[in-house]
C-alpha cells in the first residue's frame, strides 16, 4: 500500500465505523417503537410534530399550535426558533412521528460529527481531527442530545461549534477588512438565532468579552468593522424570525419561567457533578483532555495555547457563581437565562480537545483521541444502554388510548400516537401564553392557576350556566371545536388568542366577531341557543412574513454563492 495513502484510509475507516456505529444505534431505537421521553423532550417533540403536520399539508408551519400543547393555539411555534430545525423535519417525514425523532437526533449527531471533523481538519492532521470529531460527537452535550433528554435548539447548535469558535477567533483578530470572514460570521450566527436565542447571547457575551481585550491589548479597530458588517447581515438573514416575534410580542406576554432570577453552580460542584454526557457541567472527557494537557505541557506551545485556556477559563467561570448573576440578572435578556450553566457549560468540550491538537506532535495525539475515542464508544454504548433499559423498568406507555395522567417530571414510553396527548400535563405551560393568563401562586412563571389549567385539560368551554365538554379536531392552520347544547349568550373557548394576530372565526360556517377574555381566552357571543355548534378558529401567517422568507432565503443562497467562488 502506497504510504501517502494510508492516513486517508485510516480516516475514512474511522468514519465508517461511526457511521455504522450510529446506523446501527438508530435501528435498535427503531425497533422499540416508542422513545424514552422526560423532561423538555415532551416540549420539543411536540414542535418537531406541528412542522410536521404543516408539512405533511403543504404549507409552512403555523405560528400557533393548534395540534399540540392542548390545541390552545399557544405561539410555542412562533416564539421559538424553528427555522434550521425545517430542513431535518422535511427529509424524515416519511417516517413514522416517533422515528423521526429518532432519526432527527441521529441527523444532528451525524451533523455535527462530519462539521466538525471538516473543520478541524482544516488545520490539522486529518486522523486526528476525525477522532476529536468522534470524541466531541460521543461526549457532552451531544451525546446528552442524542442519547437522554432531546433539546433541539441547542443540538442543531452544536453542530456548527469548531466552525463558530474559529470563526470567531478569526473576525475578533481580523486586521483588514474580510468580506468571506464577514458571510461566514453571519452565515454562522444566523444558525445559531434561527435555532436558540438565548445559545446566541451567550456566545456574543464571552466573543465580546475578547474582541474588547483584544482591542485594548492590540489597537485592532477593523474587528470592530467587520463584525458590524456581519451583524447586519445576520439580521437580514433572520428577519423572519424577529419579524414574528415582534408581532406576536406586542400582544403581551407572559415572562418566561424565572425570568428575573439567574442561577448559578459553585466551581467545586461544576467539576463534582460531572458525566461522560454532561450538558450542564463540564464532562469527563473534558477534564481528562486538560489533565493531559497540563501534565505534558510544551513551554514552546504556550503562547499557542494560553488564549484557548482563557476561553475555556472564561466559559468555566459564567457557569458558576463567580459572576454576579443577582445583579446581571436585572438586565434584558439575560433575566431569562434561569440557570447560567445551562447557557454555557455545553460548550466546555470543545477547547481541550484543540488543546492537546496544539500542544502534542501528532503521532502523541493520535495516540492519546485513539484510546479517548475507543472509551468514548464503550461509554456512549453503557450511556444510552442504562437509559434505555434502567428508565424502562414500570414506566407508563403514552400513546392515544393513554387514560392516566402523567405528571410534569416524570419519565415514560412515548410512541408516536402519543405525542400529543392529553395525559402529558409537561406541556400544560404557560410559555408564550397571552399575560393576560392567570399563573398559579408560588409557581415563579411555571404554571397556569389550577381553573385555567383544569378548562384546558378537559377542553371545556364556560358560559354563565355551566361548563360544555369540547371535542377538536385541527389542521396546520386551523381548529375545530364541537359542542352541544350551547346556551345563548357568551362561551369562553379554551384557546388563547393573540390581539395582534388575524383570525378567522366561524360558528356553523357563518363568520363571527370574537373578544379576549382577561384570562386570555378566546370568547364568542352567541345571540342564540344551539343544539349543536361548530367553533371553527383559522390562523395563518400575514403574506409580509411569506415575503421575508423569499427574500432571508435568496440572501443566503448569494451569500453562500460567493463563499463558493471565493473557495
Amino acid at each position: 500500500m502506497n504510504s501517502k495513502n494510508k492516513p486517508a484510509l485510516q480516516t475514512i475507516a474511522i468514519g465508517l465505523f461511526f457511521l455504522v456505529a450510529l446506523i446501527t444505534w438508530t435501528l435498535w431505537q427503531f425497533h422499540f417503537n416508542y422513545m424514552i421521553a422526560l423532561y423538555d423532550s415532551f416540549f420539543h417533540t411536540q414542535r418537531i410534530y406541528e412542522i410536521r403536520l404543516a408539512f405533511q399539508q403543504h404549507t409552512l408551519p403555523n405560528w400557533v399550535n393548534f395540534n399540540t400543547f392542548f390545541n390552545t393555539g399557544q405561539a410555542v411555534n412562533g416564539m421559538y426558533p424553528d427555522i434550521t430545525l425545517w430542513p431535518f423535519v422535511f427529509i424524515t417525514n416519511f417516517l413514522t412521528p416517533i422515528h423521526q425523532i429518532i432519526a432527527i437526533k441521529s441527523l444532528i449527531a451525524l451533523a455535527t460529527f462530519v462539521v466538525s471533523f471538516l473543520s478541524l481538519n482544516k488545520r490539522f492532521d486529518s486522523r486526528n481531527a476525525i477522532l476529536a470529531a468522534t470524541i466531541f460527537t460521543l461526549s457532552g452535550s451531544v451525546l446528552k442530545d442524542l442519547t437522554n433528554e432531546m433539546q433541539t435548539g441547542t443540538a442543531i447548535v452544536m453542530i456548527f461549534a469548531f466552525p463558530l469558535l474559529f470563526t470567531l477567533k478569526d473576525i475578533i483578530e481580523s486586521k483588514n477588512f474580510d468580506l468571506v470572514l464577514i458571510i461566514k460570521t453571519s452565515l454562522l450566527m444566523a444558525i445559531v438565532i434561527n435555532s436558540h436565542l438565548l445559545s446566541a447571547v451567550a456566545i456574543t457575551m464571552i466573543a465580546g468579552i475578547f474582541l474588547i481585550v483584544t482591542t485594548v491589548i492590540k489597537r485592532n479597530y477593523w474587528a470592530w468593522i467587520n463584525l458590524t458588517l456581519a451583524a447586519l447581515l445576520t439580521i437580514a438573514l433572520c428577519l423572519p424570525m424577529i419579524y414574528r416575534i415582534i408581532k406576536i410580542s406586542k400582544t403581551g406576554l407572559l415572562s418566561p419561567f424565572g425570568k428575573g432570577t439567574v442561577l448559578s453552580d459553585s466551581l467545586f460542584t461544576l467539576f463534582k457533578t460531572t458525566s461522560w454526557s454532561a450538558k450542564s457541567t463540564i464532562s469527563e472527557v473534558a477534564i481528562i483532555l486538560i489533565v493531559i494537557t497540563l501534565i505534558g505541557l510544551k513551554k514552546d506551545k504556550l503562547p499557542k495555547l494560553l488564549p484557548w485556556l482563557a476561553v475555556e477559563l472564561v466559559l468555566i467561570i459564567f457557569c458558576t457563581n463567580i459572576i454576579p448573576w443577582k445583579l446581571l440578572a436585572k438586565l434584558p435578556i439575560i433575566d431569562s437565562f434561569q440557570v447560567a450553566n445551562w447557557r454555557f457549560a455545553l460548550f466546555l468540550g470543545m477547547i481541550p480537545l484543540i488543546l492537546v491538537l496544539i500542544n502534542f506532535s501528532q503521532k502523541t495525539t493520535r495516540i492519546i483521541f485513539l484510546i479517548i475515542a475507543t472509551l468514548s464508544f464503550i461509554l456512549a454504548f453503557r450511556n444510552t444502554y442504562n437509559f434505555q433499559y434502567y428508565h424502562t423498568q414500570n414506566l407508563p406507555v403514552v400513546s392515544r388510548y393513554s387514560t392516566e395522567t402523567i405528571s410534569q417530571n416524570a419519565t415514560v414510553k412515548l410512541t408516536s400516537s402519543g405525542i400529543n396527548s392529553d395525559k402529558l400535563t409537561r406541556t400544560l405551560i404557560p410559555d408564550y401564553a397571552p399575560n393576560s393568563a392567570p399563573l398559579e401562586k408560588g409557581s415563579n412563571g411555571g404554571s397556569l392557576d389550577s381553573q385555567t389549567s383544569y378548562l384546558i385539560l378537559n377542553h371545556l368551554a364556560t358560559t354563565k350556566k355551566r361548563d360544555i365538554k369540547l371535542t377538536h379536531t385541527s389542521t396546520a392552520h386551523s381548529l375545530t371545536l364541537r359542542a352541544t347544547n350551547v346556551p345563548k349568550g357568551k362561551i369562553t373557548l379554551p384557546v388563547f388568542g393573540y390581539r395582534t394576530l388575524n383570525y378567522h372565526i366561524t360558528v356553523n360556517g357563518q363568520k363571527t366577531k370574537a373578544t379576549i377574555n382577561p384570562s386570555g381566552f378566546i370568547t364568542i357571543n352567541q345571540k342564540k341557543q344551539l343544539k349543536h355548534a361548530i367553533y371553527r378558529i383559522e390562523q395563518q401567517p400575514p403574506t409580509s412574513y411569506k415575503a421575508l422568507l423569499w427574500m432571508s432565503t435568496v440572501l443566503l443562497i448569494g451569500l453562500i454563492g460567493i463563499l463558493i467562488i471565493n473557495f
